[in-house]
């Protein structure tokens, strides 16, 4: 309420009172368009100064916007849930939905499926480590809905923007340091899905093999989460038994690796030096815990969510470099 009347303050009566139109104040609002910082505050400070609360049912049909942001993954349930307790994705959620409520929108986290709107409607979405021909992003894509990806989406030309992972220089990091640590013969598991970070692990991997060994590569089930894993690990010992070093992209398999290296009386480090990529609970947890990289989450969330808004409010950009990884070395890589 305004303290001169009883009527409800109007969005052109704060535009009066910041002396700018009321486009300008619907563009700070909705975020839809560029609005300066000095001209912003005058805004803000109408707004407070009017009391003005905006009508949002009015406003949604009105524009037909929510105002929500969507988090997708398009890893399976048996990856990042059980033991994983969705941590690369919550890591990511932690900082957008502060960024997301900064800039006046909610952050809802869906879960996986081929078209997430058939499960709630959003106006933009940050999508996960997408697949190639992923049909979440596609079905985004025709539903006209603006998508920014953390890891670039493999088999385009025009991924959508995206937030750069540094999946080779992860790789290269973790063979390094095994290598290092004495292991001669490395084996890997990825996933069997064709994703930036599962290509670009193999590319390093297989380069990395030049000179020293015969590629071991095994391709794992995402659905199958932990138990790909384990029995993987079961057929490595029978297949290669040189091998002594083992690269694991995907920490759900590592579980399922180590247990089966428990099972048949294979010692860590000493026998086989394990290492995988995302440094999160199962990472931590293991015993003996895993030696994995400090992806900066946050600061990959940081700047996916400010690339999703820039591209709202009409300022496309094709993408962000991303942090670099950081190696955490533990104990089931060396003996500490």
């Amino acid at each position: 309420m305004t303290t001169q009347d009883n009527k409800r303050t109007r969005l052109i009566d704060v535009a009066r009172h910041a002396g700018v139109s009321p486009g300008t104040v619907s563009n700070a609002l909705n975020q839809t368009r560029f609005v300066d910082p000095e001209t912003r505050q005058r805004i803000d400070d109408a707004i407070q100064a009017l009391n003005y609360t905006p009508n949002i049912r009015a406003r949604q049909l009105r524009t037909g916007r929510t105002n929500t942001i969507a988090l997708l993954s398009s890893l399976p349930l048996s990856i990042a849930s059980g033991a994983s307790k969705l941590g690369f994705m919550m890591e990511i959620a932690l900082t957008a939905s502060i960024m997301a409520l900064e800039n006046r929108h909610a952050l809802i986290l869906v879960p996986p499926g081929k078209n997430p709107l058939d499960t709630i409607t959003f106006d933009a979405a940050i999508l996960l480590e997408p697949s190639e021909n992923d049909p979440q992003l596609r079905a985004l894509q025709n539903a006209g809905i603006p998508c920014v990806t953390i890891g670039r989406t493999p088999g385009t030309n025009k991924p959508v923007p995206w937030v750069e992972l540094h999946s080779e220089a992860t790789a290269n990091l973790l063979l390094m340091h095994l290598q290092k640590e004495g292991s001669g013969h490395c084996a890997l598991f990825v996933s069997n899905r064709q994703r930036t970070s599962s290509l670009e692990t193999e590319a390093a991997y297989r380069l990395w093999c030049n000179g020293r060994q015969t590629p071991v590569i095994y391709y794992l089930d995402e659905e199958k989460g932990e138990a790909a894993g384990y029995h993987a690990a079961r057929q490595l010992l029978l297949e290669a038994p040189q091998v002594n070093g083992l690269l694991v992209l995907v920490d759900t398999f590592a579980s399922g690796a180590v247990r089966a290296f428990h099972e048949t009386g294979t010692k860590i480090p000493q026998q086989m030096r394990v290492a995988t990529r995302y440094d999160g609970i199962r990472a931590r947890e293991s015993k003996p815990p895993l030696t994995a990289v400090n992806m900066h989450l946050d600061e990959v969330a940081r700047q996916a969510t400010m690339l999703l808004f820039d591209v709202l409010a009409g300022r496309p950009r094709a993408g962000c470099d991303g942090p670099i990884p950081e190696l955490v070395v533990r104990a089931s890589s060396k003996i500490l």
